[in-house]
């Protein structure tokens, strides 16, 4: 079952499918299509066979919604798909479905690979799977979810522009019960990270599994370093008891429990947040998906 979040990218996806579909008749003689727009909405029209596996076809957000109703349902062992329709995509690259075709292709193929969760403390978003961040990502977001119906490209430059140069105090991460950025300390960014991919195709944190058991936090001091470690990603370190990696203005760590404080609100996949703080747990292996 093909679930389309009308609303994903530039709101073509319908459409898009359907061009899709239109070159793999087996596939889609065998498959279902529904269009949403809000989690309100697939929630009421999701109604799953024993035997159907549930395409998510948008971006993170709208991966983010199926996994986190198919979790409230009790249905979180089902295989999940995804086709890549959205903004940014981390979890499709991370799959190696960097296409849409490509993502056609690995679900009539079927080969599985399973990817972490990290289970948060808020009810109205209690899964992230790409991140969870608060200073220019979380402020940058929300400028941007104020305008982006109005003019996509005046939003993006609008919420750059007003957030680049902007440095916080108040922030506060604990990873697994240790102090790790106090609310003293004068940041830019600061985020939890669940698998190695970042938007747009962008690895982030070389040699990270997506399976492993531990996500990464990530606190950079300005917006000079913020934006050196978008363009050159960095090397995560593989274990808990690792020694932090760290770089020129960017500090890196690898976690199972976080608790972060956010006076400036948060962002979780890419949507931002009313609240002030979160905990967090990885949960390993959670979810298991069809890859390229």
């Amino acid at each position: 079952m093909f679930l389309v979040n009308a609303s994903a990218g530039t709101g073509r996806a319908p459409r898009r499918l359907t061009a899709l579909l239109d070159k793999a008749p087996d596939l889609a003689a065998r498959a279902r299509i529904i269009s949403t727009r809000a989690a309100a909405e697939l929630d009421a029209a999701l109604r799953l066979r024993d035997d159907e596996i549930p395409v998510s076809v948008g971006g993170d957000g709208s991966f983010n919604a199926l996994v986190t109703l198919m979790d409230r349902r009790g249905e979180l062992r089902r295989t999940f798909g995804i086709v890549p329709f959205g903004t940014g995509n981390a979890t499709a690259h991370t799959l190696h479905l960097r296409t849409a075709a490509r993502a056609l292709a690995a679900l009539e193929r079927g080969t599985t690979r399973t990817i972490d969760i990290m289970r948060t403390s808020l009810a109205t978003t209690p899964i992230a799977l790409v991140s969870c961040s608060t200073g220019f990502e979380s402020n940058f977001l929300r400028r941007y979810a104020a305008l982006r119906y109005t003019s996509k490209p005046w939003a993006g430059i609008s919420a750059l522009l007003l957030n680049l140069p902007r440095q916080l105090r108040g922030v506060s991460l604990q990873l697994d019960g240790r102090e790790w950025v106090t609310p003293s300390a004068r940041v830019h960014n600061v985020g939890v990270y669940n698998i190695p991919h970042y938007a747009f195709g962008k690895v982030m944190w070389r040699g990270m599994a997506p399976d492993d058991g531990l996500a990464i936090a990530a606190a950079v001091t300005n917006p000079l370093w913020y934006w050196s470690l978008m363009a050159r990603g960095i090397t995560a370190p593989t274990a808990a008891d690792t020694l932090e990696a760290r770089i020129p203005g960017v500090r890196t760590a690898r976690w199972r429990n976080a608790e972060m404080r956010a006076p400036l609100g948060l962002q979780i996949d890419g949507e931002p947040i009313d609240a002030q703080g979160v905990s967090l747990t990885v949960d390993a292996r959670a979810v298991t998906v069809i890859a390229g």
